[in-house]
């Protein structure tokens, strides 16, 4: 058996072992925020439990069946994606997460079936909800980590492993896909539209999972037909939902034409080994007719046909591995200086990778400890430098902060160091303040980072309109009140030294 197929059924093994209640718990929990380089540790779920009913039931006391669900607001949280666009990332209203998670765990095992649809033969590596083997019928703790993991067991083990069979590889991904995402099509998905758009069928709420998700992910999003909110677990799954549907009709077609493939996905991101150029050409049209059948389509820009083993590798970890200081157990300023100008260069070289992550990951041990061994005048040097990194991948500066943070712990009572540390975050903090929506995502890291170590007391304006901006500066939850009884989504950031390390709250790859 190819290893993507043994992969996809260990998969489904591994999730038909844990119950329902684990699963719905990882999803209310784990899963309700995006994940944690978007909001600093203070935006933390517990207590959300799956109610024996849900909070919205479809009603069939009338003539026509009335799913009524309350409109509401997704908070948005952006960063640039480039200097031209953002990313935004969505949070939804408690209520409604809980429903969706309630009706998809009430019939869970359809849901199972179509995601693990034996005739589907694009290999799926991006299952959101954290599957173990170390502890089959549990859930994992790690999120951002295991789809890390995943994908470099699809891209540079599985595929690798499977290329020689092969002569070409075929790269290509979904243009825009979560904002392109259209509601409708999650029922489509699940039931196919000739069932959906049959007469009576289309708003038959008692008997369409599908129709439910459908209303519950427009609602949530004030109504919008158009995109899912990025970030969310249940967003995820429901992306692979349709996902799946386009793989399974695809994988049909391609086997009509008696083309050797072997096809791999991780999220929107499709790689597919095959014999000849004209066989990728074939494939891509394919995929290309069935995106259009849920309203998707293909991004013309990133679709590569390579003859192998080209393509099969990231050029960019090659590239890097002269500069790395990941066996490093002390980093002099010099070796940070000459790692980090190497980092810029293969960044420069090749746009839009890991490799500043990488650089700034490498810059502490697997106990959260900074291995940087610098004098005071080289201390602020760096400092300054990871300041400027920032402009290179926005994403990064929380885990930035998160490295100051540490150095701010060691030279707390060193009141040179701390005046000069304090000076620059507080430049930078009200220089952001000028622009608060603009900014909002460096503020609620700065404005977590400042208040958690104490540096300097904040001066807020009178009117904010950012939500979680809002939460800060009242070091309680302020947004979608008043809550479901029992329900937190927000811890009160404490005395320094009594929060969450913030090095520990980006860790990807914590121990399970």
């Amino acid at each position: 058996m190819q290893l993507p197929r043994k992969h996809f059924f260990e998969t489904k093994k591994l999730l038909k072992s844990v119950p329902t209640e684990k699963v719905a718990k990882w999803l209310l929990e784990e899963g309700y925020f995006p994940e944690q380089y978007i909001v600093p540790p203070t935006f933390k779920v517990s207590k959300f439990d799956l109610n024996p009913t849900p909070y919205i039931e479809v009603d069939t006391t009338g003539a026509h069946p009335k799913f009524e669900v309350v409109k509401s607001e997704l908070i948005n949280v952006s960063f640039p994606k480039t200097q031209l666009t953002d990313r935004t990332f969505g949070i939804i209203e408690p209520k409604i997460y809980h429903d969706i998670v309630w009706y998809l765990m009430n019939e869970w095992n359809l849901i199972i079936d179509h995601l693990f649809n034996s005739k589907n033969k694009i290999y799926c590596y991006s299952f959101p909800i954290p599957v173990t083997k170390k502890n089959e019928g549990e859930l994992g703790h790690l999120r951002a980590g295991r789809m890390i993991y995943e994908f470099l067991e699809m891209a540079e083990n599985d595929l690798v492993a499977e290329a020689f069979n092969y002569k070409y590889i075929l790269k290509t991904d979904i243009k825009n896909f979560y904002p392109s995402i259209y509601t409708h099509s999650i029922a489509w998905a699940i039931h196919t539209k000739k069932v959906i758009r049959t007469s009576g069928n289309r708003s038959a709420y008692h008997k369409f999972l599908g129709l439910k998700l459908d209303k519950l992910i427009q609602y949530a999003n004030d109504g919008c037909t158009n995109g899912i909110p990025i970030g969310p677990a249940i967003s995820d799954l429901i992306a692979e939902i349709i996902l799946t549907a386009v793989d399974t009709e695809s994988s049909k077609e391609i086997e009509k034409l008696n083309i050797d493939f072997l096809a791999v996905r991780f999220k929107d991101d499709y790689r597919i080994l095959c014999q000849s150029k004209e066989d990728a050409n074939k494939i891509i049209r394919i995929l290309q007719k069935k995106l259009k059948d849920f309203n998707l389509s293909l991004n013309d820009d990133k679709s590569v046909v390579n003859e192998l083993p080209e393509g099969l590798f990231r050029e960019w970890t090659a590239d890097y591995q002269q500069f790395s200081l990941r066996y490093k157990n002390k980093i002099t300023y010099n070796r940070f200086e000459k790692s980090l100008r190497g980092t810029l260069k293969v960044d420069k070289q090749h746009k839009g990778t890991g490799v500043v992550d990488r650089f700034l990951s490498e810059l502490s041990s697997n106990n959260f400890n900074l291995k940087l061994d610098f004098n005071e005048k080289n201390l602020m040097k760096a400092i300054s430098l990871l300041l400027l990194l920032k402009e290179r991948r926005y994403k990064s500066f929380p885990q930035i902060l998160a490295i100051i943070e540490k150095i701010v712990d060691k030279y707390s009572t060193n009141k040179s160091v701390m005046a000069k540390i304090e000076n620059a975050i507080e430049k930078i903090f009200n220089e952001k303040m000028k622009n608060i929506e603009g900014n909002q995502y460096d503020l609620i890291w700065l404005i977590y980072f400042i208040k958690s170590n104490e540096l300097f007391t904040i001066k807020f304006p009178k009117q904010i309109k950012s939500p979680l901006i809002k939460c800060l500066k009242a070091n309680r939850s302020e947004f979608f009140k008043p809550l479901p009884s029992g329900i937190k989504i927000f811890e009160i950031i404490k005395k320094k030294g009594s929060n969450k390390s913030m090095l520990e709250h980006l860790a990807v790859f914590k121990k399970e």
